[in-house]
């Protein structure tokens, strides 16, 4: 779980975030620009883990997220048995990983783990000019998102359009995460350190299979008890399966 590699990592990018002069544009076209996605694969139960959690947070805003990127942190359940049962991780999760396990070819799961657009993200350069880069491409899929606030609930309404040829087997996925939140550990390897955490992934839909190129999800997610209602977001997002690519990606804050 310790990499200096990662380490590494942390520093060239942090640096590379201070020195950025300035994104590129998107080029006309009639398709809407790529938003990507970035998804971190952590645990609370994993020593290597809290700078990658700090880096994410870290991130610029609005100018990169969520405007170019989208980012959600997957909490896994691998690492609770060394002593700390992270609230946040689900079996879920961990699945999703797997899977991109054996789409991708990577030889095993780790933490932590950075995914971008479906693919293993250990570069080490500059995150903005990559996302530049992506975002000055047209998409391949039109995703549009409403989310409404109620009582107790969050009403989503999500839905994707595929603006190129057939790509396969290809989903629609929703999320709902929470940002600001924070767990004084008190076993395990991160024993004694308050962690602090954004892009939390609290749910994650069962996939949509596009249909005809289209797909649809509408309906009410309840508001646990112990999520701020203030501090959710929703996420949606168009995955092929067969490759784990993602052609579009959008987000919303709950109001």
């Amino acid at each position: 779980m310790k990499h200096t590699r990662w380490r590494g990592l942390i520093m060239v990018m942090a640096g590379t975030l201070l020195g950025t002069s300035g994104l590129a544009t998107a080029a006309p076209s009639d398709k809407p620009p790529r938003v990507s996605l970035l998804e971190l694969y952590t645990s609370e139960g994993c020593s290597s883990c809290p700078p990658a959690d700090r880096w994410v947070s870290e991130l610029p805003r609005p100018q990169l997220v969520p405007d170019r990127l989208v980012v959600l942190a997957f909490h896994v359940d691998y690492w609770n048995y060394i002593g700390w049962p992270d609230r946040f991780s689900q079996p879920k999760f961990t699945a999703r990983q797997q899977q991109l396990v054996r789409v991708t070819g990577l030889r095993t799961a780790y933490t932590p783990q950075l995914v971008l657009n479906g693919r293993d993200y250990r570069r080490y350069g500059p995150i903005e000019s990559e996302i530049a880069k992506l975002y000055a491409q047209a998409a391949n899929a039109h995703v549009t998102l409403r989310v409404t606030k109620k009582a107790s609930a969050i009403h989503v309404s999500a839905s994707t359009e595929l603006l190129n040829a057939e790509t396969g087997a290809t989903h629609l996925f929703v999320a709902v995460y929470e940002n600001n939140l924070e767990t004084e550990v008190k076993a395990g390897e991160n024993r004694g350190r308050r962690l602090r955490h954004d892009y939390v992934v609290r749910i994650l839909l069962d996939p949509v299979t596009l249909v005809g190129g289209k797909a649809r999800w509408e309906g009410d997610i309840p508001i646990a008890r112990d999520w701020k209602a203030g501090d959710l977001g929703v996420a949606a997002f168009v995955q092929v399966e067969r490759s784990g690519e993602i052609l579009q990606a959008t987000t919303q804050a709950v109001r």
